[in-house]
């Protein structure tokens, strides 16, 4: 099947001057810091048709980088070939080459991920810079680092120093964002001036110190600020759930999970009813407050991250006369309530279900089939501009046992979604 010339250029027209401006700023800085090699351009044959291999390179190289290009664009010229020579996923792999697919798409799905209201017009963070260095270095790093690793992704000294980024580490990683707000004001391609630094770092008693539980994204100074201000640090259970495993709250609260941990500041007896608790209030606290002893020691505060020697933080413990006979911290040991008939499925537990500390939370998640089913849906919503459908589950669970499979490799989990028939067309 051909498709006019004209037909295939005017294509571009719907996503206007804007798209166009995308595609130019990031190929600004990606010309002056990427160590890729260019593709050779091609000179366009005005008289020419384009073959429906030429039209699907273009939906697939938009699918998985977010930004359309002409379709005389040497990478769809590519990326034709293969898909005649029947090598779908290695025309995928073109475009998960090229730097707009970390600059934009992968970009995109990080910002979704490190703030409360989930918008894509977050700023640079640890948060966003180190989920876009995982995927980078997929070949070397599992995406289990992404809730275990202890390190995070900065600017390039060198490169920083060149750019004019600010890195003083104290007064511009650990107790501020400028160093990261600075990757964005100086126009710079994350996937080319990104490098991995470890430990991760926070701050006791007003003095900087190598992170003394570190869970990847979970420790980022970005997901703490996010969900560990002020509150009680149900956010940061809340919240891990919904990025790192896609279910909110009301999806796995459980009336029949047990109340043993639940904290002496949840009333029993709510509107004066003991079966409004037991129906409602239960089956949410039941499994935030079984694993929200992991960040008994940790707070938000002097905007940085900070611990305490072992000792637990006061909002953990607050109004504990509400019920005196609740469960009073005394330490920061983790049990998951969360293994009911309604979540065993779910989540798919495959490590133990007590632990202790946030190290031990991370890695119960990113352990359970649960984590794996949640970044494919995560690209999947990405890359095919829909959440997968219901009927989609089986899908969603064999692209998941091939994700494992692979070695948790995220580039290519991108490149096996964006191949499939329900994805792009």
């Amino acid at each position: 099947m051909k498709t006019s010339r004209n037909q295939a250029i005017n294509g571009l027209t719907r996503w206007g001057v804007a798209a166009l401006g995308v595609v130019l700023s990031v190929g600004t800085a990606s010309e002056a810091l990427s160590q890729s090699t260019p593709i050779a351009a091609v000179t366009p044959d005005p008289a020419g048709s384009i073959s429906a291999e030429r039209i699907r390179a273009q939906k697939l190289f938009q699918a998985l980088t977010a930004v359309r290009v002409p379709i005389d664009d040497s990478r769809l010229v590519q990326m034709e070939g293969l898909i005649r020579a029947g090598n779908t996923r290695g025309a995928a792999a073109v475009a998960t080459r090229d730097p707009l697919f970390l600059d934009v798409q992968v970009r995109d799905v990080a910002r979704r991920m490190a703030t409360r209201d989930e918008s894509v017009r977050a700023p640079m963070s640890d948060f966003v810079a180190t989920f876009i260095g995982v995927v980078r270095d997929s070949d070397t790093t599992s995406a289990k680092a992404l809730l275990t690793g202890n390190f995070y992704y900065r600017v390039d000294p060198a490169v920083a120093t060149t750019a004019n980024v600010r890195q003083d580490e104290l007064a511009d990683i650990i107790q501020s964002n400028r160093h990261f707000d600075d990757i964005t004001a100086r126009n710079l391609s994350p996937s080319a001036v990104l490098v991995r630094q470890s430990p991760q770092r926070a701050m006791r008693g007003g003095v900087a110190i190598d992170h003394p539980d570190a869970a990847g994204l979970i420790t980022s100074r970005g997901f703490v600020e996010a969900h560990a201000v002020a509150g009680t640090n149900r956010r940061m259970v809340e919240y891990a759930f919904k990025q790192f495993m896609c279910s909110s709250m009301t999806d796995w609260a459980d009336a029949n999970g047990s109340d043993e941990r639940v904290a002496q500041d949840v009333t029993r007896t709510p509107s004066g009813s003991v079966n409004l608790y037991q129906t409602t209030c239960k089956s949410c606290h039941s499994g935030m407050d079984g694993f929200r002893g992991a960040f008994a020691y940790l707070d938000f505060n002097n905007n940085s991250q900070t611990f305490t020697n072992n000792t637990v933080v006061g909002k953990m413990t607050r109004n504990a006369t509400e019920y005196q006979q609740g469960y009073r911290m005394t330490d920061n040991t983790i049990v998951n309530y969360a293994i009911g008939t309604k979540n065993a499925d779910r989540f798919g537990w495959r490590s133990s279900t007590t632990g202790v500390g946030i190290a031990d939370f991370g890695r119960m998640l990113a352990d359970s089939r649960g984590f794996s089913r949640c970044m494919v849906k995560k690209a999947f919503t990405s890359v095919c501009r829909r959440p997968p459908l219901a009927s989609e589950e089986t899908l969603v669970r064999s692209l998941a046992d091939q994700f494992e499979t692979d070695g948790y490799h995220m580039r290519r989990m991108f490149e096996n979604v964006a191949v499939q028939q329900q994805c792009v067309q």
